[in-house]
């Protein structure tokens, strides 16, 4: 709720007159002039003006006057079964985003209820993001619900799973890291030899979260995620391609961290 302010007028009342009179000479004679100098001021009256309905003046200690800011309206009452907790999430205003989350599977859906059969209240595309609104939920209703957050998006208040939530770290020039993957006839094909070198041995899952004509930028995203890692959760590869005869090379790559627990200059605590 907005702290609503009225101000009231203010009524100043002043006078000020001041008569100052002067002594001439006697021509001829030695006379000295004494000045006669009369001031008259009235004292500056200044009167607050009251409610223009009832006369009194606001009182901030009254809940129905309009200088109260009241309290701050419930950000809703949780009706599934679980309890709350606080990890990494609970910081209130910090922004987060989404990764790891193909075409099939997007967009993430932010609910009414930490619930997936909660109503829908917004949406966060693949590589979208939200701000944290400060509260978390363990859903005990069943296994694969899971934990929740508490977000805001373009005025929309609601809950989304943590499990595609990252913290965004710093962005790193990585083209000469893949320096070494052939040129190929098909874009796709280079980006899975990326995700499969990436998490061999079980270090993660890949995904092509975006292509050129989804964005319009030229680019593909690969999204690294599930690293097991407790600071740093993955990475996200922009990645881009020279195309000659129908044949694709690696041109550029910006490597993104994705982090768990928060970010200090832009790495992963």
């Amino acid at each position: 709720m907005r702290n609503r302010r009225n101000r009231y007028p203010v009524l100043a009342v002043g006078a000020c007159a001041a008569l100052v009179l002067g002594a001439c000479g006697n021509s001829g004679e030695d006379s000295e002039a004494t000045p006669a100098v009369t001031d008259t001021v009235t004292d500056t009256v200044t009167e607050v003006a009251g409610d223009p309905v009832d006369g009194t003046q606001p009182d901030p200690d009254n809940p129905d006057s309009p200088d109260n800011p009241g309290i701050p309206e419930d950000p809703g009452e949780i009706t599934v079964p679980g309890e709350f907790v606080e990890s990494y999430y609970s910081r209130e205003g910090e922004v987060v985003g989404v990764a790891g989350m193909t075409g099939d599977i997007a967009p993430e859906i932010i609910r009414a209820q930490p619930s997936h059969d909660s109503e829908e209240v917004g949406q966060v595309w693949r590589t979208g993001s939200v701000e944290l609104a400060g509260r978390e939920w363990d859903n005990t209703t069943l296994p694969d619900e899971g934990y929740w957050v508490e977000v805001r998006q373009d005025g929309v208040q609601g809950w989304m799973p943590a499990t595609h939530l990252f913290y965004f770290g710093a962005v790193t020039d990585a083209t000469g890291e893949w320096s070494h993957i052939p040129t190929s006839d098909d874009p796709i094909w280079s980006l899975g030899t990326m995700g499969h070198e990436i998490t061999e041995g079980d270090m993660g899952r890949w995904a092509i979260v975006t292509k050129p004509e989804d964005t319009g930028d030229g680019a593909y995203r690969l999204d690294i995620t599930g690293v097991p890692d407790d600071a740093q959760a993955g990475e996200r590869l922009k990645v881009t391609f020279d195309e000659v005869d129908g044949q694709y090379t690696i041109s550029n790559v910006e490597k993104t961290l994705l982090c768990a627990r928060g970010l200090s200059d832009g790495m992963c605590l």
